[in-house]
């Protein structure tokens, strides 16, 4: 754990500077789901600084109070229908969920559904009423300037991801697409998109290599190039931020930045899942840790910070699917690292 303490100190000075910011991801699927006092505690001991929810769970809203965390919550997809259909049903939930817990409660982000276009497609015609009339409600509250609306997207909805510079969005999902960005480049916020490498080299069958996937040093001849910029790419991260950042501008959006709402790397798989390993998944996190506080951005924009909450604190035991599912945790649900985080040295 001490290497984790040491490590997540870093965050503390940057965040507010408009650098990047490492975060964590705190999913609630668990049988012994530790208590709120017991989650804050170790948050405080590994210095982590800012945490995404996804809900707005009151007593852990509670026991975040006074700690200065910077927290996001999110509005879970089973509210969204009843949120995008209504401005009172918003407002309330706003009321209930942000109003009541701040200032004591450094809620700096609402995250408006998780991956709704590809998971809860039925909900895709309200999603931008649902991030409208949230943003509202905090409009009324005079609470829009310190807190952002947006709503985290699967990289899947990116086709044609290599090289970057060919990407586009989905074309379905335009109706949706070009009046969210409207919405975030009218308010300065972000697009929030979730970047699993892992899955994108386990289904690529072999096309692309482990050591791409990891962040792991490549000799020259073996880095990817975007053959129509000349851009050369090094890990599969900045290649699928990039790729967004060029489906962007293929819809005429080029001044929203990108926030990672979710990456990480499983560290237990099943017989199907060769690569999930607790050396694979320490080597991913500890490097892309280390990718994001660099400040180095991505090819594309070298000086535009991509901030990244990592997925996830808790392994959670009761996910549903393969071995992997369950364990992208860094901690057990009793606090113990399911790995130390290697932040100095080779990778």
């Amino acid at each position: 754990m001490a290497v984790l303490l040491l490590f997540f100190m870093l965050p503390l000075s940057i965040s507010a500077s408009g650098d990047a910011f490492i975060g964590v991801n705190i999913g609630s699927d668990i049988s012994d789901m530790p208590g709120p006092t017991e989650i804050v505690a170790l948050l405080k001991a590994q210095s982590i600084q800012h945490v995404r929810l996804y809900d707005a769970d009151q007593a852990l809203l509670l026991a975040l109070a006074n700690t200065g965390i910077r927290v996001t919550v999110s509005v879970p997809n089973d509210q969204l229908l009843g949120i995008g259909q209504s401005n009172a049903t918003a407002a309330n939930w706003v009321t209930r969920n942000v109003i009541a817990h701040v200032p004591a409660t450094n809620i700096t982000a609402i995250c408006v559904g998780s991956e709704v276009l590809t998971t809860l497609p039925n909900a895709a015609p309200i999603l931008v009423s649902a991030i409208n009339f949230i943003h509202s409600a905090l409009v009324a509250a005079n609470l829009d300037r310190q807190i952002k609306v947006s709503s985290p997207h699967s990289s899947s909805i990116i086709l044609d991801s290599f090289p970057p510079s060919q990407a586009f969005f989905n074309r379905t999902w335009n109706p949706v697409m070009v009046p969210m960005f409207k919405f975030l480049q009218s308010t300065g916020s972000c697009l929030m998109l979730n970047v699993y490498p892992y899955y994108d080299y386990q289904q690529s069958n072999g096309v692309i290599p482990l050591d791409y996937a990891l962040f792991r040093p490549l000799p020259p001849n073996k880095e990817a190039v975007d053959s129509n910029t000349l851009l050369h790419y090094t890990n599969v991260f900045d290649a699928v931020v990039d790729a967004a950042y060029f489906a962007m501008s293929d819809l005429n959006f080029t001044n929203i930045p990108i926030m990672v709402t979710e990456s990480g790397w499983p560290s237990k798989g099943d017989s199907s899942e060769p690569d999930a390993t607790v050396d694979n998944a320490n080597t991913y996190n500890s490097n892309l840790i280390r990718h994001v506080l660099n400040n180095t951005g991505t090819p594309k924009h070298p000086g535009i910070a991509v901030s990244t909450f990592i997925y996830e604190l808790y392994n959670e035991d009761l996910r549903s699917g393969p071995v992997s599912e369950k364990n992208w945790g860094l901690f057990y649900a009793n606090g113990e690292p399911v790995y130390t985080l290697h932040l100095t040295g080779s990778t």
